[in-house]
């Protein structure tokens, strides 16, 4: 079909937020409030923030995808690339001054953010070696390391990393004020909802304008990398005809761990410009700092087909949801409805569902569109 791919997402998103109201409605929630919580949050400032996250993860995620390499490590890639900010800006050059020299600030952030980058093309490259050099599937390897790079964490933060201003706390201390990326911004609120909605698109994007520049580059060395470079060819043949790699004399392997770091380096880049931007800190446990971003950005570009142009569109749709499920979980009517069926507090874990009816929407409308069935009589 002509457009088949922006179908089925499209049908993908209607889909699964259709079945996440049937389910809503079938446990006593009027599905009402569920859409509405949802399709307001399209038009909500708030999601600036997971926006650009995600499109930077996406790309990073990208480099792998198009290589039929399934990096589902950058939750550890971005994990290991904070620690490595943290180290730069709280044990090597931690101060407790308002201010510094620009110079000072501009050379520890800049270095925290290359030290970051490197730290998660190091750590997805090994799992690339792994899978080159052992052949044993990336997935689990990549799950694997995620798991280790929490643990990593979890002991530095509870051993050399602790902070001393941290009041009993098992965390770090908070990062310097000349280290921070943020921009404080005040916001002025006019009463006139339009005039508010973008008002707050322009806080967000002055807040966050390091990010955005940094998605800038990103997006132009992907489109760089897979247009321009013969590592990028290299790359797109190794996910469709890797045999044809092998009569050129192609290094196979070298081509699958160079993929493998330079979407872990995006995704360290990616944890550095958000410990600096909005984390600030590292607390225990490290499973929840990140909230997800590495497996969310899974669906982002599963969602954009691959396709690097839909991955800010696919970024800004998932955002959306992760905004407006979280909405959708602190409305009154459906603490209520959990307490009358007995499972008060599974709210909290009752947004999932939504990504979950999503995904498996889009795994089968794919399939429909990847295969055709027939009924062959024996």
């Amino acid at each position: 079909m002509k457009y088949g791919g922006l179908i089925v997402v499209a049908l993908s998103l209607l889909t699964g937020i259709g079945v996440f109201a049937l389910f809503s409605w079938s446990i006593g929630i009027n599905p009402y409030y569920v859409i509405e919580s949802i399709l307001t949050t399209f038009i909500f400032p708030g999601i600036v923030k997971d926006f650009l996250i995600l499109s930077l993860l996406g790309y990073a995620l990208l480099i792998a995808f198009k290589g039929s390499l399934w990096n589902i490590g950058a939750e550890g890639q971005m994990h290991m690339a904070i620690i490595a900010s943290v180290y730069v800006t709280l044990i090597l050059f931690f101060t407790t001054e308002k201010s510094l020299p620009i110079h000072v600030s501009i050379g520890v952030v800049l270095l925290s953010i290359v030290l970051a980058t490197i730290a998660g093309a190091l750590w997805g490259g090994l799992a690339g070696a792994i899978k080159a050099y052992t052949g044993v599937d990336e997935v689990p390897v990549t799950l694997i390391l995620n798991y280790i790079a929490y643990f990593i964490g979890n002991i530095l933060v509870y051993g050399p990393f602790r902070g001393k201003y941290v009041w009993g706390y098992v965390r770090t201390d908070l990062l310097p004020a000349p280290y921070k990326l943020s921009i404080s911004v005040k916001k002025t609120i006019t009463g006139d909802p339009i005039v508010d909605t973008l008002n707050g698109y322009l806080v967000e994007a002055i807040i966050y304008s390091s990010w955005i520049t940094a998605l800038i580059i990103v997006a132009i060395f992907t489109y760089w990398l897979f247009n321009k470079s013969s590592l990028g060819l290299k790359i797109k043949i190794l996910g469709s005809n890797p045999d044809y790699l092998v009569t050129l004399g192609v290094n196979v392997k070298k081509t699958t761990v160079t993929a493998f770091m330079l979407s872990g380096a995006i995704a360290g880049l990616t944890g550095a410009l958000y410990y600096h931007g909005a984390l600030w800190r590292l607390e225990y446990p490290l499973e929840y700092q990140t909230m997800g971003y590495g497996y969310l950005a899974i669906l982002v570009t599963w969602l954009s087909m691959l396709d690097m142009k839909f991955i800010p569109i696919s970024a800004y749709i998932v955002s959306a949801l992760i905004m407006g499920s979280q909405r959708v979980s602190s409305l009154p009517v459906v603490r209520e409805a959990f307490a009358v069926i007995g499972l008060g507090g599974a709210e909290i874990a009752f947004r999932l569902l939504m990504f979950g009816s999503v995904l498996l929407s889009y795994s089968i409308l794919r399939f429909i569109q990847d295969y055709e069935i027939r009924v062959v009589k024996s």
